[in-house]
């Protein structure tokens, strides 16, 4: 292949190394000690229980199994046969026992590569099996985590429309009163329930998102699931050195995709090792003991050694066939070597930026909340002063709730993104086993 997977990140690492997001070692989160205590019940429970997980053990067994038939190919194959012949009286060949039995043991000699390929394919299959249960597992997590994010971005949306709603109502209450002194027209309130009435609808749309991540949590988990049981702690990621280089190797050395790309390949490379043994005849000996004889009556048993050869050419040039297109499965399966390697380095290089850029952008919309709040505080007494307009007052109060709802999305982006990160870098199990 003309570049390997690590080199492609690699690459990808320096075309980026002239930005200031990648130019120093960055600051990553990854999951705190709180998150640990929401998100690892919901997901090993979600591990213990979904059948896809529980689909992909018995495939494991499976290929287990067939690993202990391929151990089995290199000793004797037993045998016995028993015929019963109905015959006339004349005919010459048959004038001894009507009744035969023959006891076989055969044992291969050689095979040309037959057997040991059958058995490395196995091992190979086996280890196709287990990257496959590792890469359930790990898609199983990252729905969790995903949902979980969904549900915790709806949720804190929810608490900031909740907030907003309040605020409009006290705003609506005030305005009323101002138009029943005089002070006020009537166009304040039109105001006033517009703002109110679009609250409510983005209200009611947020409700969904909630409602809908708690459906994907509660199948994912086989029952429906209590919210109170997740709003009960809620945290932001926990920030860690680590730099690029490094997360991007541990993403290559856990990624479970990557690893069953890798043992896909060495089926393929066991299988055109079989198909070039069948070019080749086996040998293979074999031991008789035969009880009864056909041509003789009342014979004593009989032991007999063969030594035989066997073939497995098949029609025409079919062998040959085979061997080509085995040969074209293992470089195909070498492509997807490369190609799982450069979808786990797309995706680590991506969190990694949006991580960071999340830290940051976190940092403004919290100055920028604490300063809307200010800003909503005091245009409500400039209001009373007759210093501000009311569609001051209103614009301030909806500035403020985008900016809490802004700082929903990131906090929860931030969430997804860590734990993501964590997952890819780290190994499913090693996030698990983090103690709070």
């Amino acid at each position: 292949m003309p570049s390997t997977f690590l080199e492609h990140g690699l690459s990808l690492i320096l075309s980026l190394s002239m930005s200031p997001l990648l130019l120093p070692v960055r600051e990553v989160a990854t999951p705190t000690h709180e998150q640990v205590r929401v998100l690892e019940p919901l997901i090993s429970a979600v591990l213990s229980s979904h059948p896809s997980q529980r689909s992909q053990a018995l495939l494991l067994q499976s290929a287990q199994a067939g690993l202990e038939s391929a151990r089995w190919q290199f000793y004797p194959t037993p045998s016995v046969s028993v015929e019963q012949a109905s015959v006339s009286e004349t005919d010459p060949s048959y004038q001894g026992d009507s009744n035969v039995k023959t006891l076989s043991l055969q044992q291969p000699l050689w095979t040309g590569g037959r057997l040991t390929a059958g058995l490395q394919k196995a091992q190979a299959n086996v280890s196709v099996n287990q990257a496959s249960m590792e890469e359930v597992r790990q898609q199983l997590a990252l729905r969790v985590v995903q949902s979980y994010g969904d549900w915790m971005g709806a949720y804190l949306k929810l608490l900031a429309n909740e907030k907003s709603m309040a605020t409009h109502v006290h705003l609506q209450a005030l305005v009323k009163r101002r138009i029943e002194e005089g002070v006020a027209p009537a166009s304040d309130l039109t105001l006033a329930v517009s703002r109110i009435e679009a609250l409510a609808s983005d209200t009611s749309v947020v409700r969904a998102q909630q409602d809908i991540a708690l459906a994907r949590l509660g199948q994912l988990l086989g029952h429906p699931l209590v919210p109170a049981s997740l709003s009960s702690s809620l945290a932001v990621a926990h920030v860690l050195n680590a730099g690029m280089p490094d997360l991007l190797n541990q993403a290559l050395a856990q990624y479970p995709g990557l690893h069953k790309a890798k043992a896909l390949a060495e089926v393929q490379e066991s299988v055109i090792a079989e198909r070039q043994s069948d070019l080749l005849p086996d040998v293979y000996l074999r031991v008789d003991w035969q009880y009864g004889n056909y041509s003789y009556r009342n014979a004593s048993p009989e032991m007999r050694l063969f030594v035989g050869l066997k073939s497995h050419l098949g029609a025409g040039l079919s062998g040959i066939s085979g061997i080509d297109g085995a040969k074209s499965q293992y470089l195909s399966a070498l492509e997807d070597v490369e190609a799982q390697g450069r979808i786990v380095s797309e995706q680590v290089l991506a969190d990694y930026a949006l991580t960071a850029s999340s830290s940051g952008r976190l940092n403004a919309l919290q100055a920028s909340l604490r300063a809307a709040e200010e800003v909503s505080r005091s245009y409500d007494r400039q209001f009373l002063a007759g210093r501000k307009t009311w569609l001051d007052v209103m614009n301030a109060a909806r500035e403020l709730a985008q900016t809490e709802v802004q700082l929903a999305d990131v906090e929860s982006t931030q969430v997804v993104v860590s734990w993501r990160l964590a997952i890819y870098t780290q190994g499913l199990t090693a996030v698990l086993e983090t103690q709070p």
